[in-house]
């Protein structure tokens, strides 16, 4: 018998991570040196953060590439990058580094940076913490997903991926034990590029109705 879900919520701490780049050389000596947690955060986190910035690049090297270097061509190739088709984060490092590496060596001036425009490598402590929602159900599960934080969101639905070493989400799992692969299938679908957080909630919520409506 599946076990209840429970709704957990995430905050993550962001420090400094003693790394930094002024041109493409060194963004590659970066993407080689930082730690997973590093990766993470520019790759992964920046999913989270995406509709609070000024450019739709979907990760921070991209943007960095875009705004900073103006390197469009390789902003656009890092831009590309969909970091939940990996299963981990050293694959999703080796392919932002292959990039980086085949578009410098057919770069014959690499521009580098003032100081105060360099790209800093952070990394992030995150912190999880139940939320108190409990569903022993689907309907029970629509009730917790309506009130779900964007930090709820992006826990169950894009850091489970690594978390659990799966191609998969905490929703789509629970919901497929229950027996209903259909609906978990078509909430697996759904892609964080195309929505935020918010809306990615409401959609999944969406599925939900519509999936009980019918039943």
């Amino acid at each position: 018998m599946t076990g209840p879900f429970r709704f957990n919520d995430e905050v993550a701490l962001i420090k400094a991570a003693s790394l930094a780049a002024d041109d493409l050389s060194s963004l590659l000596a970066g993407l080689r040196r930082a730690s997973d947690s590093s990766i993470f955060y520019h790759v992964h986190h920046a999913l989270f953060r995406r509709h609070f910035a000024a450019s739709e690049m979907s990760n921070d090297f991209a943007r960095w590439a875009w705004i900073t270097l103006r390197e469009e061509p390789l902003a656009e190739r890092l831009a590309a990058v969909d970091p939940l088709q990996f299963r981990s984060i050293p694959e999703a490092r080796d392919h932002l580094i292959g990039i980086v590496e085949s578009y410098a060596g057919r770069v014959r001036f690499l521009a580098r940076v003032p100081r105060e425009h360099e790209f800093h490598f952070c990394e992030a402590q995150t912190f999880v913490f139940p939320t108190g929602h409990v569903a022993e159900d689907l309907e029970g599960f629509l009730r917790g997903i309506r009130g779900a934080g964007s930090g709820t969101i992006f826990h169950h639905f894009i850091a489970a991926r690594h978390r659990v070493g799966l191609p998969d989400n905490d929703f789509s799992a629970w919901i497929e034990a229950l027996g209903e692969r259909d609906l978990a299938d078509r909430i697996r679908k759904l892609s964080p590029f195309r929505y935020t957080l918010w809306e990615l909630r409401d959609r999944v919520a969406a599925m939900i109705e519509e999936h009980l409506s019918h039943g």
